[in-house]
């Protein structure tokens, strides 16, 4: 084989010969054989770069598998599976794009790092990855992934089974109304709500109402939702997660609204399935009622508006959980 040596420019032909070295990997003494090529023509030998001669990509390979970790290959094949980019799963796990390069091109990852990956092998720990990092991702692109783990998951390890774990492993506190989280409860509350359709802010306005209005004359919420502070006004928690998953369960219907003259597209929700009301107390039926009636014919603005008056709003900041002590000024 002839070809031009690096060592001395000239064209000549060269051998793979194979080499044994002692290498140091993290502390670690690891004995590797390679091949290099030797020149006929000055003797001097060297690695062809377009190959895999490297000796750390063999010593990397040896301490991985004494390590037990996962290989540049299988860690791109972690990320494919749910069809996420290099940047949107760094972002994820808050390492940054090029960390996750470095990794899928060859570089030796750190052990923190190669846990966190190997976890998310199970669609239900990529779910609960989503769920604890909502601003990690655009909401359509969280509802394609959604949509990915749902079918990676099957029967397995159903979605809404992941969800009512998920919340039941929080505390049940004033948060929480005093109540712990209820998935059928809010997803039927929903459902019940949506009859007619609904705009994903009129949803969330409703569902705030009914908890803290159930708060504040029963001393519990219905579904044990926790509330925080957005833009719009008071939402659950992992609202999008939530009717993003009837939506793919085939519970609930989502069709695009265009306003004329606004330049305003909204997303309406529509139930596809009734609700289960045998779910709900007396109590709890009584003021799902009394907030359907109250809010009937407001627009997504107006109720918006209408919540940005509550003193729970007013005192808290974008992000914070509110309090159900603060029911007992609601406005309804």
């Amino acid at each position: 084989m002839k070809e031009i040596c690096p060592i001395c420019d000239k064209k000549s032909r060269a051998k793979l010969i194979k080499k044994k070295e002692a290498m140091n990997v993290r502390g670690e003494r690891i004995n590797v054989e390679y091949e290099v090529f030797k020149c006929y023509a000055c003797g001097e030998e060297y690695i062809d770069t377009e190959t895999e001669y490297e000796p750390f990509v063999y010593a990397y390979a040896i301490y991985r598998k004494k390590h037990n970790m996962l290989h540049p290959q299988e860690i791109k094949e972690i990320r494919r599976k749910y069809g996420l980019t290099q940047s949107e799963l760094g972002g994820l796990l808050g390492w940054g794009g090029a960390t996750l390069s470095r990794y899928e091109n060859g570089a030796l990852q750190d052990k923190a790092h190669d846990n966190q990956l190997k976890l998310l092998r199970e669609p239900r720990n990529m779910l609960k990855m989503i769920t604890e990092n909502l601003d990690a991702l655009r909401e359509q692109r969280r509802n394609q992934l959604l949509t990915n783990i749902k079918k990676l998951a099957k029967d397995e390890y159903p979605i809404k089974r992941f969800l009512k774990e998920w919340g039941t492993e929080r505390e049940i506190s004033v948060y929480s109304g005093y109540k712990s989280f209820d998935l059928d409860k809010l997803i039927n509350c929903i459902l019940y709500f949506c009859k007619d359709g609904l705009l994903k802010t009129v949803i969330n306005k409703y569902l705030f109402y009914a908890d803290f209005q159930h708060f504040k004359e029963y001393q519990t919420s219905i579904t044990g939702a926790r509330y925080v502070h957005l833009t719009y006004g008071p939402v659950p928690m992992n609202y999008d997660i939530y009717l993003a998953t009837l939506v793919n369960e085939r519970e609930i219907d989502v069709n695009e609204v265009f306003y004329e003259g606004k330049d305003f597209v909204g997303e309406e929700y529509k139930a596809i399935e009734a609700p289960i009301l045998t779910l709900f107390s007396d109590s709890e039926l009584k003021i799902l009622a009394t907030v359907k009636e109250h809010f009937k014919g407001y627009s997504a603005k107006a109720i918006s508006d209408f919540s940005h008056e509550e003193k729970g709003y007013q005192e808290t900041t974008k992000g914070q959980p509110i309090s159900y002590e603060y029911a007992e000024t609601l406005r309804m």
